[in-house]
């Protein structure tokens, strides 16, 4: 009985050994990360059909290798077991024999074979060493996020365009009735430049009793935007500061800019170009699409989203809204020019260095329309035609940074001051007097002053701006044409 644990013990601990030295594991990970690959570029959204057959086809030699590897290192270790097995059984049956190396034919077979291999003891031998490594504490390292399943998921659910207009017109049948009875939608958009105060404000106004927005809970089944939250009910899940290292912390439950998907997979071909996002109109058929969506993330609600590329279809958007009985109000935020460009650069610097070493990080911001900065980072153009500035092609300097702002802000000035339903928001003055920049919000929505004053209304100080010395350049009298312009100017 005890050789019989002892072979269990020594067959378990190798067994875990082998797949460390094989790296298993990883290679398992491999190939479902490139079949999902295979997956996603076989419905790209973006791409024809003979680009995406010239990539899928490259990428099925891919999941082939990688699938070929795994049946190899399991041939291995299955041999490496069956030997370990011979060799220690050829031993312990020579003990047992108490050193008689004459063999018959049948005690060949159970030396090759033991036949307590299905006996308590040698299972148990087995079982408990692989119990007690798994207990014991790890030495803490810097983990992935997101496993190769999570990964498989959201390049299959979120980045295929055929799976995911499939999953949608399911949640749509599914939920007539629910979005015929649902009153018109009301809905408030927090719109500008990236890193400018887009996240502190929905946040904030997440807290407000009657508005919801999507979250961090909806991925990577955004395409079942009422019944998959539903279903997810699980933990609220450790809060964490997120990548861009600016101190906003976030969990499942986080507000964040989580629409554009639905965007990508029905109007991205008119929109998201090879080094641009240019402005776009929004036709009928893809409205009531939208509609549709809104209806089910917001039900009775009021729809809050955060997109930075909202501005983008935004005039479009809101004709639309106006004509169908709906109510929509954006809200563009902006901030001062040197302290946002730099900003900007940063997170250039930060994201594309994640992305080099994960290329997942950069599929994933491609499947989410964040372009803001980055490996395939794009210039964002309000009008729909193509781009008329010349820009640097140094990103990593501050003045690639300040032109991008500029020609952003400047449009956006252009096309929506003065216009009905949208409202410039300032980072700084939110900064300085967080509860009447919310209040000046609020009064807008209908919400009373009361709900604010229930909330926790996070005080947040950006890091020290850049000094700018200059107030006379094309930046800071812009930016002076904004304070003014902004609904929470104390002036």
């Amino acid at each position: 009985m005890i050789l019989e644990i002892l072979h269990g013990i020594i067959v378990s601990v190798a067994t875990y050994y082998f797949f460390i030295f094989l790296r298993y594991a990883s290679s398992c990970e491999k190939w479902l990360i490139e079949t999902a690959k295979f997956i996603y570029y076989s419905g790209h959204p973006l791409y024809d059909d003979d680009k995406k057959f010239s990539i899928v086809t490259s990428r099925f030699k891919n999941v082939f290798i990688s699938f070929a590897v795994i049946v190899f290192k399991t041939i291995v270790i299955i041999m490496l077991l069956v030997a370990l097995t011979g060799i220690f059984s050829f031993i312990f049956f020579y003990i047992d024999q108490k050193g008689s190396s004459h063999f018959s034919s049948a005690e060949i077979v159970d030396v090759a074979f033991p036949p307590y291999l299905l006996r308590l003891p040698f299972i148990a031998g087995s079982v408990i060493p692989i119990i007690i490594i798994l207990m014991l504490p790890k030495k803490e390292k810097e983990e992935d996020v997101y496993s190769g399943i999570d990964k498989l998921l959201h390049y299959v659910f979120l980045g295929n365009n055929t799976v995911a207009k499939m999953l949608f017109k399911i949640e749509v049948a599914s939920n007539k009735n629910s979005i015929r009875a649902t009153m018109q939608n009301r809905s408030v958009y927090i719109s500008g430049l990236a890193r400018s105060g887009t996240t502190v404000l929905t946040q904030t106004l997440g807290k407000l009793p009657g508005l919801i927005s999507l979250s961090y809970r909806n991925l990577p089944f955004l395409f079942l935007p009422k019944t998959w939250p539903r279903l997810f009910k699980g933990k609220r899940g450790k809060t964490t500061e997120r990548a861009h290292k600016d101190g906003i912390k976030h969990n499942l439950d986080s507000h964040e800019a989580l629409e554009e998907p639905f965007w990508r997979h029905y109007l991205g071909k008119d929109y998201i170009k090879e080094d641009f996002l240019l402005g776009h109109a929004i036709d009928t058929r893809t409205f009531l699409k939208y509609q549709s969506f809104r209806k089910l993330v917001a039900q009775d609600k009021i729809y809050l989203a955060k997109n930075n590329n909202h501005l983008l279809r935004a005039s479009s958007l809101h004709s639309l809204d106006v004509e169908h009985g709906n109510t929509s109000i954006t809200f563009i935020t902006f901030r001062e020019p040197y302290s946002h460009a730099a900003s900007l650069l940063s997170q250039h610097l930060n994201l594309s260095a994640l992305q080099q070493k994960d290329d997942f990080v950069l599929d994933y911001m491609d499947f989410l329309v964040h372009h803001e900065f980055g490996l395939n980072q794009k210039v964002t153009n309000l009008n729909t035609d193509s781009c008329d500035v010349d820009f640097k092609t140094d990103k990593t300097s501050l003045e690639y940074w300040l032109e991008v702002w500029y020609f952003f802000y400047k449009k956006a000035i252009t096309i929506y001051s003065g216009k009905t339903g949208f409202y410039f928001f300032s980072f700084e003055n939110f900064c300085k007097n967080p509860v009447a920049s919310i209040l000046s919000v609020t009064s807008l929505l209908g919400i009373p002053k009361k709900d604010v004053e229930d909330i926790s209304v996070t005080e947040f100080t950006p890091k020290r701006a850049v000094e700018n010395t200059d107030i006379t350049n094309k930046y800071s009298l812009l930016y002076q044409q904004l304070i003014i312009q902004a609904i929470n100017n104390e002036n």
